[in-house]
């Protein structure tokens, strides 16, 4: 497979050496978003066969590593494939290339030959697009689909993208329901910097909507004896990615996600995943929150509720914990709340559990 080393950006079309020019001129920019997009795009025309990037922490701790740009394009051509990308149509990249998401909307955008927009990676997006700007193609972090849903003129725009993959965290029970009346294709992808994004899809919206996630094409799965996914994916990378994620398979290539493993709690040997526990309680809850442990004298651990909000009264917390005791199984029930006004976030947008709780 050739390196793809031109670009067309807002339907001007860039050869080689006018790529790189281009390139030039964004890390020189003012306007600081631009810097980042202009290093990824001289990264990928220099000689170098491979690409640095950081990951998030979803296999173990944070750290450099690096792709060779074939699998990359392997990646893109993967997705390409799955949802029908064409030369000519227009992506918006609108996430940081400093990740692997972002790079891969250049990249795909390279190898299809498509019309590259892009746009500060802010909360809103769509904000700064004119009101008939068609897009084909584009990926977001679901805080942007649930500010773009909140705008007018914004889920106007949303819901005329024609294929919309979401990632970088997980999709509320709430914002899914938003997106499933969209009359556009949108995914949620399962996937994480070392398989180069999104190795599964689950459609969201529309009849075709599914709680399982489907493998791409070339991907094979498997289980540790965690319970948690192993992902082979030959073209993309060389040795087997072990995950932290429990999974329940529901077909040979389709598996439901349920959580962490590093997030399962013991309470006194009861297994309790706080992710289930957050979709039944979901409906109680305004704003972010999350279901963690904390260390318990009697039991080991007990699962907590932390709230994205001003602090609360004592009443009001022993309030909202008894209607949540009503929709948990035994022992389940979050049995302390806890408040912050602002969750710590990874540098791909998702809520860093452990961190905020160091607050």
């Amino acid at each position: 497979m050739q390196i793809p080393d031109s670009l067309t950006i807002s339907g001007k079309y860039y050869q080689p050496e006018e790529l790189r020019q281009f390139a030039v001129a964004l890390t020189q920019s003012d306007e600081i978003w631009q810097n980042d997009p202009g290093n990824f795009i001289l990264d990928w025309l220099s000689s170098e066969a491979d690409i640095e990037v950081h990951t998030s922490g979803s296999t173990g701790e944070p750290r450099l590593i690096s792709h060779s740009k074939l699998a990359m394009l392997e990646s893109a051509a993967a997705t390409g494939k799955i949802l029908g990308l064409q030369p000519g149509q227009t992506a918006l990249l609108c996430l940081s290339t400093k990740t692997i998401a972002g790079m891969m909307m250049v990249v795909r955008a390279m190898h299809f030959r498509m019309n590259l927009i892009f746009v500060p990676p802010t909360g809103s997006p769509l904000q700064q697009l004119s009101a008939d700007t068609q897009i084909d193609f584009a990926a977001m972090v679901p805080a942007q689909v649930f500010n773009s849903l909140n705008n007018e003129k914004e889920a106007a725009l949303l819901s005329r993208i024609g294929n919309l993959i979401i990632g970088g965290g997980e999709i509320s029970r709430a914002l899914e329901e938003r997106i499933m009346v969209m009359p556009n294709s949108v995914y949620a992808t399962y996937g994480m910097t070392e398989t180069i994004t999104h190795i599964a899809l689950r459609r969201i919206s529309g009849d075709l909507h599914a709680d399982d996630f489907t493998a791409l094409p070339g991907i094979n799965l498997s289980s540790d004896e965690r319970g948690c996914l192993v992902i082979e994916a030959p073209k993309i990378s060389k040795q087997p990615v072990i995950t932290n994620d429990i999974v329940k398979f529901t077909g040979q290539f389709s598996f439901l996600w349920l959580s962490r493993f590093d997030n399962v709690i013991n309470r006194g040997g009861q297994k309790i995943i706080p992710e289930e526990v957050e979709r039944k309680i979901a409906g109680c809850i305004k704003g972010r929150f999350f279901v963690t442990a904390v260390t318990d004298e009697k039991f080991g651990e007990i699962p907590v509720l932390v709230l994205e909000s001003p602090d609360m009264s004592d009443a009001e917390k022993a309030q909202l914990l008894d209607k949540l005791k009503a929709l948990c199984d035994r022992g389940e029930a979050p049995a302390k709340v806890f408040t912050f006004d602002r969750f710590v976030e990874t540098i791909s947008g998702k809520v860093n559990r452990k961190m905020t709780m160091k607050l």
